[in-house]
């Protein structure tokens, strides 16, 4: 026991020890009687704070002997102790009734966790998608490991000036007042990790988070083993210096690795989210060699047991770094390694002198996706001159729509709604959609009442802030009323750009008469940081709080500072629509808009990220046109006009004067958007999709002392080696729908390769849609020991129709292999198109 958790337990009375273990446990962030049970110590401090490990060092003993007699807080803390006891000795979980014979652990890198505010490692969308699948993989009871950093100041604390000017304020955070542990040796010594950083050894002690039944582990180089410099490493989260990002990506990649060896734990799976964490896969190829693998042979045991996820929709958005820097900062590891063959992982061309981790994650993972299916098809555009002249939609990579962790982002009172209609079945099955149905028997005025409260207690926490505010710049003005029977609109995301925050202040003398109209008044509620190194971003922030205080708009158009995740809660649920407006296709999923929608508030969006699935035309409104086609600035006035007229003549005439269907699309919402877009819904896709089969696959690959990750490299190079000249001599057809074709495999034999019919109508050039392919059997060799062989195959369809048009394709095949192209182009073709 640390020094700390002595000194509470010395404080706790006896009959209320069980705080202790509930303290250091992040379950209580998605259980709302647990939260309750902390606000009753100090609904003050609870509120500031949401840290259960300082509210307990700073409470006063006398407060805790009070409630070691009171009868209230007693049934309380008795009921959330026991669902606490009952919820992380569950052994009949999910996952072991699904995947009884799983044997190691699945690890998940990400450079950010959004797990609850007294942990603030997040920025923004990616933080808190990872925090999400991390409670979700507890839920489930999925062996799940999680490694991130533990920053110094975190992510920053907002502040706006009187002209609206964002300030930032990076607090210290002291991590023994902090829901977390340090890691220590058996002889009680801190556990230090060693990371090889340029020429030297860069040691990092180690934190554990419990998340429900999920171990986080968070390192921190600030000991006294480093220098000055190296101690710094952890200060911020995304540091702005390249020195020091590519030294935090070395230490959450190479360092989550060696902490898993410390730890004594044989990972079957590793999940990089994003590419940040993507020099794990250096260190597991390095390991690997240790035991007598080549390069190439250790390549494909760590592929085969990769799963990278990117959220990134635009090439800029991708960490890059100059080889001869990553050479520099890696020199110790590189030691006795083949370096150059390393190098190579990250750089589209040989001569490229840029290193992407993107690329790195890519071409060491054998299991790819996008967050979104329209991301995926970004992603595949992207990245398609890794796959050339292979068909868009058959490159490897997949679409998982990122979901939402329910019980997180649900408000406790639509909880309590859905409880006495659904059951609380729902809470364990979420991602269920039959039992969403249940929604339609809520009494219309019962669900409404439920909204109120929810927007009731995003009113006060709005008037907290701003009082809080005018407070500190010593501002002397009323605080705005407003009206909870009012239609409110919100805006809550990161500032950048491409998220078009003035896109419904592009005209102020329309807006102006949409929010000030007595009969029908219109509240909109922003808030949102930009980057520190966003200036643009920074702009727009300032401009709207500009316009909110011009007199028209006083009281009307809001903004509040410091949106985080214990204000993002409140306002998911209290606002009647959820505004978001990018620019397509740059939201690669967006979840802010999954919550409001399972709180039954309605989403007014563009046609992009998650809502291109999610829209079904009635639970919500589509701004602009329903198309995936990209937009650019060009197209912002288009877009404000569509938003204003749904404004003017839908959604406000429809919330003020048909009440009736208004319920019924936050209905629609509901039970349409809930268990689709959860993550409970979103992590069992990964173990389908992804982690079942790498699991399967590395099993297959190291088994006989690695004998199928020999023969997979082996028959690699045999392939490239030959591929030259591997070619499609002709193409007859026999009669309207029957094909012969001959083939030169130049040294390979008919095992190694797929011959295919590929036909269907011309789309456009070089593109035929929805193809149909049918694969070319019955080898013949033609003799002579040239590797000559002869296809045959029957179409489906007259292959002389002028409307068709036919091709054939040959590609590289091994039958273990879990996907179907090759890296680097090994496909050819003839005939395409060919009149």
């Amino acid at each position: 026991m640390t020094e700390v958790e002595s000194k509470i337990m010395e404080k706790l009375p006896e009959n209320i020890k069980g705080l202790l273990d509930l303290a250091y446990n992040y379950w209580w962030t998605w259980n709302h009687k647990a939260q309750r049970l902390w606000m009753y110590i100090d609904e003050e401090h609870w509120r500031e704070y949401k840290n259960p490990v300082k509210l307990l060092l700073e409470v006063d003993e006398k407060r805790l002997k009070e409630l070691s007699r009171d009868e209230q807080f007693l049934n309380l803390y008795e009921l959330v102790i026991g669902n606490f006891e009952k919820y992380m000795n569950e052994k009949n979980t999910w996952f072991s009734s699904n995947y009884p014979k799983w044997d190691k652990p699945i690890v998940y890198l990400c450079m950010e966790y959004g797990i609850g505010k007294s942990l603030p490692i997040y920025s923004g969308g990616l933080g808190i998608l990872a925090g999400d699948h991390v409670k979700t993989a507890s839920d489930l009871g999925l062996p799940f490991i999680a490694i991130g950093l533990l920053y110094k100041h975190g992510y920053f604390k907002q502040e706006i000036d009187t002209t609206g000017n964002q300030i930032e304020i990076f607090p210290s955070y002291d991590p023994e007042e902090m829901p977390i542990k340090q890691v220590l040796k058996e002889n009680g010594e801190p556990l230090l990790i060693e990371v090889p950083i340029e020429n030297k050894i860069v040691y990092a002690r180690v934190f554990e988070v419990n998340v429900g039944r999920v171990k986080l582990y968070l390192l921190d180089t600030d000991v006294e083993e480093n220098s000055w410099e190296d101690r710094k490493i952890c200060d911020y989260l995304y540091n702005a210096e390249l020195d020091k990002r590519i030294k935090q990506e070395i230490l959450l990649g190479i360092g989550g690795m060696r902490l898993l060896e410390k730890l004594e734990i044989e990972p079957g799976v590793i999940h990089l989210n994003e590419g940040h964490p993507a020099f794990a896969n250096f260190q597991r190829i390095a390991w690997y060699m240790e035991k007598g693998l080549r390069f190439e042979e250790a390549l494909e045991v760590v592929r085969g047991t990769s799963v990278f996820t990117t959220h990134t929709p635009v090439p800029a958005g991708h960490d890059v770094f100059p080889v001869w820097f990553v050479e520099e900062k890696l020199t110790k590891f590189f030691e006795s390694l083949p370096k150059e063959k390393f190098l190579s992982l990250g750089k589209v061309e040989e001569k490229d002198p840029n290193f992407n981790m993107s690329l790195l994650a890519i071409r060491t993972s054998n299991f790819v996706n996008g967050v979104s299916k329209l991301h995926a098809d970004v992603t595949k555009l992207m990245w398609q001159s890794l796959w050339k002249e292979v068909p868009l939609d058959e490159i490897p990579i997949e679409g998982i729509t990122n979901g939402v962790h329910t019980s997180t982002w649900v408000h406790e009172e639509m909880a309590k709604l859905y409880d006495r209609y659904m059951g609380k079945v729902w809470r364990n099955h979420v991602n269920l959609e039959g039992i969403w149905y249940a929604i339609e028997k809520i009494p219309d005025e019962e669900l409404w009442g439920t909204h109120l409260r929810a927007k009731r207690q995003l009113i006060e926490l709005i008037k907290r802030k701003i009082k809080e505010r005018n407070e500190r710049l010593g501002i002397d003005e009323p605080i705005p009323e407003i009206d909870e029977n009012a239609l409110i609109i919100g805006f809550a995301r990161r500032f950048a750009t491409y998220k078009r925050a003035i896109l419904l202040l592009s005209d102020l003398e329309r807006l102006k008469k949409i929010v000030n109209n007595p009969e029908k008044p219109v509240y909109i509620i922003y808030a949102g940081k930009a980057h520190p190194r966003d200036l643009a971003g920074k702009e727009f922030l300032r401009k709207v709080y500009e316009i909110s205080q011009m007199p028209e708009f006083k009281g009307k158009i809001i903004l509040f500072e410091n949106y985080d995740m214990g204000s993002a809660r409140l306002m998911v649920a209290g606002v009647d629509v959820w505004l978001n407006n990018p620019r397509r296709p740059m939201e690669a999923s967006g979840t802010s808009g999954m919550k409001a929608g399972l709180n039954g508030v309605l989403n007014l969006s563009i046609y992009d990220g998650w809502w291109v699935e999610g829209y079904n035309g009635r639970n919500g409104w589509v701004i602009g046109e329903e198309t995936t086609e990209p937009e650019s600035e060009a197209d912002d006035p288009k877009d404000a006009q569509s938003l204003y007229e749904l404004l003017e003549t839908e959604i406000i005439p429809l919330y003020y004067e048909n009440r009736e269907k208004w319920i019924q699309i936050m209905k629609e919402s509901i039970k349409s958007i809930a268990p689709r877009f959860s993550t409970h819904r979103m992590v069992k896709e990964y173990m389908a999709k992804f982690y079942t089969k790498a699991m399967e696959h590395g099993i297959w690959l190291v088994r006989d002392n690695f004998r199928w990750a020999k023969e997979i490299a082996e028959w690699k190079e045999k392939v490239f080696k030959s591929w030259g000249n591997v070619r499609i001599e002709s193409i007859i057809t026999k009669d309207a729908r029957g094909v012969d074709v001959i083939v030169n495999l130049n040294g390979l034999s008919p095992e190694d390769v797929k011959v295919e019919l590929y036909y269907g109508v011309k789309a456009w050039e070089y593109i035929i849609e929805k193809p149909h392919i049918i694969e070319l059997k019955n080898p013949e060799d033609l003799g002579n020991g040239k590797f000559r062989y002869r296809y045959e195959g029957t179409a489906l369809r007259n292959l002389r129709n002028p409307c068709w048009h036919y091709a054939v394709r040959i590609y590289p095949h091994h039958a273990r292999l879990p996907y179907k192209f090759l890296f680097g182009g090994l496909i050819k073709w003839r005939g395409l198109f060919e009149e």
